[in-house]
């Protein structure tokens, strides 16, 4: 009998270990199976955008961010400044606008005339919704590189700034603020240069933007009366193979952008072809609208409350 208690106490003393061992076995395999999942974790986050991780603090006043990216395209840094909104930081989304500069300047060319100032009035006094604006420095393709990429293939290729845009900056934006995912959310302008490089942009790639502004834009031709338009943004097709302007401008999708554009009364070389475009876009059944200022061809800083208000007006 004590044997046979002895065996039965050494199998149930048996049995407990086994179990305890049983038990520390799935409980290093349960702490594995979490590390491997904080590590994937970890990565994914490290992957995803940091828009998903809260801000504790918001924003109390309106910040500008100066920095620079890495661009493949143009195989260097470019400089940009941001600005975000007060209040920005809780989670909330914000639409984007991407403000282009003139030739001769940089990207503090809309810093410099007051837009920042602008924006916080308008927000503050509700006749805008809040907004985050970028503003990279851009310089257009020189006579130079635009025949060195004719001579490559025979055909002009998308250049390399407005692929940075398109494909690079938006990105970034969109990765790393909190930013309305959204072409009916995001919208880019300029002035002179920058204005007819959002235009070409714009045009490109309308499944990006849903407005575009051109204030002065330095357009290529004083006359687009004809198929000047196709033959700037298409030219390596034949424009004269498009039988209906209206169709063709719709299978692009034209019709689904805003346009606003201005020029001066006196002194702007653009001013004609504007209004030439303006007209040529109209033909086409697209939302533009044209307005002719006093002055000539200088941004106006009296109508950059105006401009914020074409994006991001509260009605």
């Amino acid at each position: 009998m004590n044997f046979i208690n002895l065996n039965n106490d050494y199998n149930s003393k048996s049995k407990v270990s086994s179990k305890i061992h049983i038990g520390k076995y799935i409980l290093h395999i349960s702490l594995i199976g979490l590390a491997i999942f904080l590590c994937f974790l970890l990565i994914s986050c490290q992957k995803k955008d940091i828009r998903n991780i809260p801000v504790i603090e918001p924003l109390e006043e309106s910040e500008i961010i100066k920095l620079s990216i890495e661009s493949k395209f143009l195989d260097k840094d470019v400089p940009i400044i941001i600005y975000l909104p007060k209040g920005y930081g809780d989670g909330t989304e914000y639409p984007v606008w991407y403000g282009l500069h003139g030739h001769g300047n940089t990207e503090s060319m809309w810093i410099n005339n007051g837009i920042t100032e602008a924006a916080d009035e308008l927000i503050d006094n509700g006749e805008i919704e809040p907004l985050i604006m970028v503003f990279p420095y851009v310089k257009d393709a020189s006579l130079k590189e635009i025949e060195a990429d004719i001579a490559d293939d025979g055909k002009i290729d998308e250049r390399n700034i407005d692929k940075f845009i398109s494909k690079e900056l938006i990105t970034y934006i969109d990765t790393n603020y909190f930013s309305i995912i959204s072409s009916e959310a995001r919208f880019i302008g300029g002035f002179s240069m920058g204005g007819m490089m959002s235009l070409r942009i714009a045009f490109h790639h309308t499944d990006l933007f849903s407005k575009v502004g051109g204030y002065s834009p330095a357009i290529l031709s004083s006359d687009y009366s004809d198929r000047q338009l196709e033959g700037w943004l298409f030219p390596n097709d034949n424009p004269d193979d498009i039988s209906d302007l209206v169709s063709f401008a719709k299978e692009h999708g034209f019709d689904r952008l805003e346009i606003y554009m201005d020029a001066g009364k006196t002194n702007d070389p653009f001013t004609v072809g504007i209004q030439s475009l303006h007209e040529a876009l109209q033909k086409r059944q697209i939302r533009s609208e044209f307005q002719i200022y006093d002055g000539g061809h200088s941004l106006q800083k009296d109508k950059i409350k105006d401009y914020l208000k074409f994006y991001v007006g509260i009605q």
